[in-house]
């Protein structure tokens, strides 16, 4: 049996920068049905921005408040320019002057100024191809059945042209392919269900989908099913990312692996914008970086030169050096998987070891759960912590900075749903009383062994998870 999801487009700034803003939205509307809600759609150009206070229905912060040039107008408007308040939340547009917006709008007439739905359409006009097709073709298009969407590299925001979708319908199949925007549209289908298949273009893999359809098998998101009425329009756009990656192992002075130290890819051109290509390393010191753009990078090891626990060493380039004018550049080329990309620690500071174990009060073992030092010294702008997790007999092994004092303590995570018969954890979870051991003073001027920390609640078995 396949599985059907309502897909879940989480649109974001950082993944989308053409759509609206951060926010997670449940699908996005069509281009028709956007059309017949707003109030007003038009192109606009910002023109001037500016900061003011304001207060709006419990918002109560500061806010931009931005002059829009009417470019050309499809709907509602007839004046020049218009207002448009932004209160500057993870739901609002953020504006910059000289940007060009294909706005989907409605206006407030207590605030007396424009404003755009958080999950609608409204995008920067470099994204917005495919409404415009549909909006430059009016009133002729509303007559017709449209289905269309828009191919992208989310790596340098592209437009990908000349890539097959291919249209199954109930009764009929067609393929279309985008054009130079990466557009794809077809219409005077007969209203029905289709599904909507993307090729992946060479050295691409699809990052996520936005629109109004469902999944309808989780191994291949490439294909989407939409309902496509008499007298409207449907479609997904598809977002692929750079089939790359780069991988390695963070090495101690010492030559052993190191866990949890965070790499990050940083482009040669800063001017570039890289995202968050960066990850962390595994417990045996490996890390992969997926989804990588083409082009020339650093790789650096603790980005934000703060010496901790996790790293306790300065920022350090690959392959192991402290000079950025010494580090190898890796170029990153179409379909490339860079295995091996190690760095060597150059020099660190010393560490002491706590060892011990994570017990319940009745004795037995607490396994898979959490131990965490936490110093009395911040370092940088942040307190030094280290966490980790037990394992089956309990025993936990943290390694923090010599010289640091602080507290050693263990926590259980539990609710009551994940436990059966377990009345003094009910009763802890109940009252939002945390359930930890006591905290143990410490001080890492040496390394401390055979350490027993003891839960308040006697062993409760966790319900196992149907599969």
């Amino acid at each position: 049996m396949k599985l059907i999801l309502t897909v879940a487009a989480f649109v974001t700034i950082i993944f989308c920068p053409g759509l609206v803003s951060a926010c997670s939205c449940l699908g996005t509307p069509s281009s028709c049905g956007s059309f017949l809600m707003a109030e007003a759609v038009f192109v606009g150009t910002v023109t001037s921005v500016k900061q003011q206070p304001m207060k709006y229905e419990g918002y109560d912060g500061t806010g931009q408040v931005a002059v829009v040039k009417v470019d050309e107008a499809f709907k509602g408007v007839n004046t020049p320019e218009v207002i448009f308040h932004s209160h500057q939340t993870s739901c609002d547009l953020y504006y910059e002057e000289g940007q060009r917006w294909l706005f989907y709008a409605s206006y407030d007439k207590k605030e007396k100024a424009w404003y755009v739905g958080a999950c609608g359409r409204t995008r920067k006009l470099d994204h917005a191809a495919s409404d415009l097709l549909y909006l430059r073709a009016l009133p002729g298009a509303m007559e017709n059945t449209r289905i269309a969407g828009a191919l992208w590299n989310r790596g340098d925001y592209k437009p990908l042209m000349g890539v097959k979708v291919k249209l199954t319908g109930e009764r009929e199949t067609h393929e279309v392919f985008t054009d130079k925007n990466g557009v794809y549209e077809m219409y005077g289908l007969p209203p029905g269900r289709y599904v909507i298949t993307a090729e992946t273009p060479m050295n691409l893999k699809l990052s996520f989908a936005t629109g109004e359809a469902t999944i309808i098998d989780l191994k291949d998101q490439t294909r989407r099913r939409v309902e496509l009425k008499e007298k409207s329009c449907a479609g997904i756009d598809f977002y692929f990312t750079e089939n790359t990656v780069v991988s390695g192992t963070v090495f101690s002075v010492e030559g052993l692996p190191m866990r949890n130290v965070c790499v990050r890819l940083q482009a040669k051109d800063l001017a570039r914008e890289t995202g968050s290509l960066s990850g962390c390393t595994d417990e045996n010191g490996r890390f992969k970086i997926d989804d990588i753009g083409l082009g020339e990078y650093f790789l650096i090891a603790n980005e934000h030169n703060v010496i901790t626990s996790n790293e306790p060493f300065p920022l350090t380039y690959y392959p192991g050096v402290l000079d950025k004018e010494k580090a190898t550049v890796l170029i990153v080329a179409s379909g490339d998987k860079l295995q091996d990309f190690d760095i060597h620690i150059p020099s660190q500071r010393p560490t002491r070891t706590i060892q011990g174990r994570l017990l319940f009060s009745d004795g037995r073992p607490a396994a898979e759960e959490s131990v965490e030092f936490a110093s009395d010294e911040k370092q940088g702008q942040n307190q030094d912590h280290v966490y980790v997790r037990t394992d089956a007999e309990g025993r936990f092994k943290l390694s923090v900075l010599e010289g640091s004092k602080g507290t050693l303590h263990g926590s259980l995570y539990a609710y009551s749903r994940d436990r059966t018969n377990c009345p003094q954890i009910d009763n802890l979870v109940k009252a939002y009383k945390d359930i930890e051991t006591k905290r143990i003073t410490l001080e890492l001027n040496r390394d401390h062994y055979n350490l027993e920390l003891v839960l308040p609640v006697p062993y409760c078995a966790k319900v196992k998870k149907q599969e």
